[in-house]
């Protein structure tokens, strides 16, 4: 254990067990195991979710040890037999709220923890809605990921929350810096297939921190309303793109990350075009295709990590959950195969700049897709159509 004494914590049950939580922190989780699991209450335990093995244990140090830093000054705002509250300051020039309260019997484990950053700033957050749009819309044209020599920006127009409408539970978190919209962050909760298991995550996206607020802890900020979901989800999840250095470096200590990348084919659809619908031959989806669809799908994409076999019931739902976007008209199907495609239009431009020259692209996404096997070629065609 690292020599916490210099940092005059009280000898009281929470003092000592904070004592504990900052050496693990110091030490990046060295030697953590099984056995530290008792120093948190069951019911305590029961929010954390299911044990990790040490290894998994140690991972979530050396990342939580990453992100708040090694903590070379206590100072007690609070402090009882049973809680203490204390700002803590780290070698990162970053300073931290941490708040702890214990059982009142012994073995005075943790019945509750917090951690929060402190500002030299007023921080603000809050969920956004439809009449944010445009400020949601402008933060993250103001926020060019780069990648080497490539700046890339996104611009949702008037159109922001078009594709939260695609989803049935999707929240958005808006943090400020003196009363100014600085960072957006979204998060949608949902079913996945993990393992061969269903699960019900988060998958966290469209981070975005204006480029004079980062490194100030607003990611936190803007993740906060996603705080709704905890207790009843098991885990959360996002996708970061290989280049995007800023944002892997972020995660370089988030333990359970997948080791396959996943690749996103992009098609140059002016240049791709092919024969219209009609003359493939092909036709636009009805609801009473629901049941063949549906069969379809779930036969395609059978033992496809991330998804979650279709009902008749939870396809016609997708239908009608935004079908100005995404509605039957935009299913397509031959005889062996079917793609169903959101055409953004003005709902996202995607801005690139490459050595100073600018490149504007209007882009659409496959949503659903599935063909027979040997027949390849029809959806090929579909995808050109």
């Amino acid at each position: 254990m690292t020599d916490t004494a210099s940092l005059a914590l009280p000898d009281t049950p929470a003092g000592r067990r904070l004592d504990w939580w900052i050496g693990m922190l110091n030490q990046q989780g060295q030697g953590a195991g099984p056995g530290d699991w008792d120093h948190y209450a069951p019911a305590f335990r029961a929010q954390l979710g299911p044990m990790p093995d040490a290894e998994a244990q140690q991972a979530a140090w050396r990342a939580n040890a990453a992100r708040i830093g090694r903590v070379v000054a206590v100072k007690v705002e609070a402090d009882g037999d049973d809680e203490i509250q204390v700002e803590v300051s780290t070698d990162k020039n970053r300073r931290w709220l941490l708040a702890a309260a214990v059982e009142a019997d012994p073995p005075h484990r943790f019945s509750a923890f917090r951690i929060e950053r402190r500002y030299d700033f007023q921080l603000g957050f809050r969920e956004a809605t439809a009449a944010d749009a445009a400020i949601l819309a402008d933060v993250e044209r103001r926020c060019p990921i780069v990648m080497g020599d490539v700046a890339v920006h996104f611009d949702r127009g008037e159109d922001y929350m078009d594709a939260t409408r695609l989803m049935e539970d999707c929240s958005i978190g808006l943090a400020s810096v003196d009363g100014e919209p600085a960072a957006v962050s979204c998060g949608a909760q949902h079913v996945v297939r993990v393992g061969g298991a269903l699960k019900t995550i988060v998958t966290v996206s469209h981070l975005r921190v204006l480029p004079e607020h980062q490194r100030k802890g607003l990611w936190g900020a803007a993740n906060k309303v996603l705080d709704k979901y905890r207790g009843h989800i098991d885990g959360t999840n996002a996708y970061i793109a290989v280049d995007n250095l800023g944002m892997q470096h972020g995660f370089s200590g988030t333990p359970d990350k997948w080791s396959q990348t996943i690749d996103r084919a992009s098609l140059d659809c002016r240049a791709l075009a092919g024969a219209p619908l009609k003359a493939i031959p092909g036709r636009a989806a009805t609801p009473a295709d629901a049941p063949d669809i549906v069969q379809r799908l779930n036969a395609f994409h059978d033992a496809e990590e991330m998804f979650v076999p279709y009902s008749v019931e939870r396809f016609a739902a997708r239908m009608a959950r935004a079908p100005d976007l995404y509605g039957w008209d935009r299913v397509w199907l031959t005889e062996a195969a079917v793609v169903g495609a959101w055409a953004h239009g003005a709902a996202l431009r995607t801005v690139t700049v490459t050595a100073g020259t600018t490149t504007v692209s209007t882009r659409g996404v496959v949503l659903d897709y599935a063909f027979a096997p040997g027949a390849e070629d029809q959806f090929e065609a579909l995808l050109r159509a």
